[in-house]
């Protein structure tokens, strides 16, 4: 049972606790208030010794978190709170976590998403359960819990931060709901009504986006392809977007732009990024991957056949009495030279240019992709195999026509990729 001290969580224990529920307290000192967090800490101590419960107590530098982090301190007290909740769950084994929010916190939840531009699921508010998580009061307005405390001389502790408007969800607690309340004082009453049709308005919006999904898009090689022809037969093709690109980080006003950006001529190439994945405009197809936090920028040196261990993809060389030329784009076979030592394996870059197998002239590499019509993405994945003199592979796609065996060739070597 996360218990703060406030009057919600003491009122929910005292419901659990005359219920004849077994539990245990879990109490987080954020150390944001001082002298004040610890007589909070002081009077859960006190109030599990009178009921004879067990607690547990967290001591969290919040502000270090939220720096690192790069969090609001909210958030970050709201992620270091649920982080322990796991770890306790896991490490006593209990069934479930029980949190005090109540009705007017589902409002206030309602209007943050608002803010925030979450879209359909946003209006949800607050699910009653959430994993191991469970909400018990949120069909309870605040002024239900307070009468209940009062009627009950329950004493709680009194948040200060809790009226300090600078936070989010305090501005709109003290300044937006109070005038709000003025044109409806049932005001939480007809949005737990709502919240209940938002729900199941919600169900429908992602039924009908992962039926359009399984039409309209596909996932391979660890990328999502959103089909664009398909896609701009759609009238609600922002709506889509968003529900297949909001949890992947993209905001709002990105999905409100790559709409845009589909309805223009020059689109292909055109790029957005969130904080976890990048996304491009092909020719056919929306292509969206996680990035890559390690960035390929080594470079990789191979001394001969068997100096293959350090290597990042799967490369394989054999000395072969086959001198025939392979179909397959995942093997060459090359004349072997005294100087084809060393080898270096490195990813392409602008102003790369080879002289590909079967041609006469040199060639750009970004010419021949262009030729290939490969993605921003696939571009990025190649693999270029070269020596001291010039470009011997470009993995997968294309080996170099000086590498070629011949007549005069007395030795030749096979380089065979596995896995890219």
């Amino acid at each position: 049972m996360a218990f703060s001290g406030g009057v919600d969580s003491v009122v929910l224990t005292d419901l659990l606790y005359k219920a004849g529920y077994q539990f245990e307290l879990a109490h987080c000192n954020f150390q944001l208030r001082e002298n004040e967090a610890d007589k909070d800490t002081e009077f859960c101590k006190n109030y599990a010794d009178a009921i004879h419960s067990t607690i547990h107590i967290a001591y969290f530098n919040t502000k270090e978190y939220a720096e690192q982090h790069k969090l609001s301190i909210q958030m970050a007290a709201r992620a270091l709170r649920y982080n322990w909740f796991n770890e306790l769950v896991e490490k006593h084994g209990f069934t479930y976590v029980l949190t005090a929010h109540h009705a007017n916190d589902n409002v206030e939840t309602l209007f943050v998403n608002l803010v925030r531009g979450t879209g359909i699921k946003g209006l949800q508010g607050i699910p009653e359960k959430q994993n191991h998580v469970i909400r018990p009061l949120l069909f309870a307005t605040k002024e239900n819990i307070r009468d209940y405390a009062t009627k009950n001389n329950i004493a709680y502790r009194e948040d200060s931060s809790n009226q300090e408007v600078k936070y989010k969800r305090n501005f709109i607690r003290h300044q937006i709901i109070p005038e709000l309340k003025k044109l409806n004082p049932a005001l939480e009453e007809t949005f737990t009504t709502s919240i209940q049709f938002f729900k199941q308005s919600s169900e429908i919006v992602t039924q009908f986006a992962n039926l359009k999904f399984k039409e309209i898009c596909k996932e391979e090689n660890n990328q999502l392809c959103i089909e664009i022809n398909l896609l701009l037969q759609e009238p609600q093709k922002e709506t889509l977007l968003f529900e297949w690109l909001h949890s992947k980080e993209f905001k709002t006003s990105q999905i409100q732009q790559l709409t845009e950006a589909l309805l223009i001529e020059d689109r292909v190439g055109k790029q957005f990024s969130s904080a976890s994945y990048q996304l491009v405009i092909d020719r056919k197809y929306i292509i969206v991957k996680a990035i890559n936090k390690e960035q390929d920028v080594k470079e990789f040196v191979i001394t001969s056949v068997s100096d293959i261990a350090h290597l990042p993809i799967t490369l394989r060389m054999e000395e072969t009495s086959d001198r025939a030329f392979s179909q397959n784009k995942n093997n060459i076979t090359i004349a072997y030279s005294d100087n084809l030592f060393p080898l270096t394996l490195r990813k392409w870059k602008q102003g790369d240019k080879f002289k590909p197998f079967g041609m006469n002239g040199f060639k750009k590499l970004s010419d021949f992709f262009k030729d290939q019509k490969l993605s921003l993405f696939e571009k990025e994945c190649v693999w270029i195999l070269e020596n001291k003199e010039h470009i011997i592979w470009v993995i997968g796609y294309r080996m170099d026509d000086r590498c070629k065996v011949n007549k005069e060739t007395k030795k030749v070597i096979k380089i065979i990729v596995d896995k890219i």
